[in-house]
């Protein structure tokens, strides 16, 4: 045991297709139980279980603790032969808010309530058995954690928002009061410290009227990922490829308008589709009613550099922002030139030496996607600069290194003050 790193729990808690945020923090735990021996722990959803054996099958166990029955899984709908649809989108909670009555309010709160306290006792369970100090909540594995608050002896808390869509970010907590344990507000003003994976999410955050003193915003100096899996293959046919968790804010269907243009002109281009989530079926559909399927792969990889080896180009068309996407610094180390949106932080990581910036228009993504099929010689010198670039400064090193002083700086920090 290191005793001079507190004992510290990751909570993840998946509730749909795994995507970068469980990449990223799965990746990290392991670097970091290997650096601290018995003082790394990962308390996991049944849910995320799942994902993490099948599609990390070599995944050592040994660190993690899964917290539900196995039986708990999100709503979704599984083809053996594809990628699997996860039916976990929720209604706008204003529209939502005009709909329901005051009792169907008062049950959603007292349900969430219950149903955070019974998560929150499960997590407590393992805190007392590991004797953890700092508790890292990342999506809905921080809502529990607001029940620590409640109590006068505590471990130290940090919230970890790594989402741009602020999907569970309220802006209306007075009227919208019967979503208090299932939003994200509580544990955002409550946590000793909030973690942001750019400063975007962190100003989306406060516009949007949460109240988080500026000593406690703390901001992610990078991404990573595993570079060992990202080399630059043969690229002698050209293709295209977009990998995202399948929802509205990631535009895949803006990116498949933008390949059917492109392959009437250039029918020898091929496009590759990969990823799950909501929209499974509007991508199926897409494809079969105007194809040529055999120029569009959709499907699910367990490694997509695998794919983007063999890519010239990697597109990525987020709403919110593009920085740091898992999937775009692989593509950017397997020697990928990048066609992304020019939204939010997207320019802290791709700029006119590695890609292209676009508007969230088929015109604009055509004309990008056009540009590099015409100018080869373009394409590979924005690929070869886009995986000098990653490889220099989106390091495991660099992120451990801050997660290892935030949590000692907040474990002192709660100490002093328990004191």
């Amino acid at each position: 045991m290191d005793s001079g790193f507190p004992n510290t729990a990751f909570v993840i808690f998946s509730t749909g297709a795994f995507g970068g945020a469980e990449k990223r923090f799965l990746n990290l735990s392991s670097f970091l139980s290997q650096k601290h021996p018995h003082n790394i722990r990962l308390f996991i959803n049944p849910l995320m279980e799942s994902h993490i054996r099948r599609i990390f099958p070599a995944q050592t166990f040994d660190y993690i603790d899964v917290i539900g029955k196995t039986s708990e899984r999100a709503n979704e709908t599984t083809d053996s032969s594809g990628p699997v649809q996860y039916n976990d989108n929720s209604p706008d909670p204003l529209i939502l808010n005009e709909q329901v009555s005051l009792a169907r309010k008062y049950y959603w709160y007292f349900k969430n309530k219950f149903k955070q306290k019974k998560l929150f006792y499960s997590i407590d369970a393992l805190v007392k058995k590991y004797n953890v100090k700092v508790l890292i909540g990342i999506f809905a594995g921080g809502p529990p954690l607001v029940f620590y608050f409640e109590q006068p002896s505590r471990p130290a808390v940090i919230f970890s928002d790594m989402d741009s869509w602020f999907t569970d970010v309220l802006t209306d907590t007075e009227k919208l009061w019967y979503r208090k344990y299932y939003s994200f507000n509580s544990i955002l003003e409550k946590a000793d410290a909030v973690d942001f994976l750019s400063p975007y999410i962190a100003e989306g955050v406060k516009k949007r009227g949460v109240k988080i003193s500026e000593d406690k915003i703390n901001i992610a100096p990078s991404s990573f990922i595993d570079y060992s899996k990202c080399l630059p293959g043969s690229k002698e046919s050209f293709e295209f490829a977009f990998a995202a968790r399948l929802e509205p804010d990631k535009n895949p269907m803006l990116y498949l308008e933008a390949a059917l243009i492109i392959l009437k002109k250039y029918p020898d281009v091929k496009f590759h589709i990969l990823g799950e989530g909501s929209l499974v079926s509007a991508v199926n559909e897409f494809i079969s009613s105007n194809g040529p399927k055999e120029q569009i792969n959709f499907t699910f990889h367990k490694n997509p550099p695998e794919i983007f080896s063999g890519t010239s180009v990697f597109v990525s068309l987020q709403s919110g922002t593009n920085y740091p996407s898992q999937s775009v610094i692989e593509a950017m180390a397997c020697g990928n030139a990048v066609i992304a949106s020019n939204t939010g932080d997207t320019g802290l990581l791709i700029n006119s030496s590695n890609g292209v910036l676009v508007e969230l228009s088929v015109n604009s993504v055509v004309s990008a996607m056009e540009k590099l099929i015409t100018d080869r010689s373009l394409t590979k010198k924005l690929g070869d600069a886009g995986r000098d670039f990653v490889l220099q400064n989106h390091t495991i090193e660099k992120v451990s290194a801050y997660y290892t002083g935030l949590i000692k700086k907040v474990y002192s920090e709660h100490n002093r003050s328990q004191g």
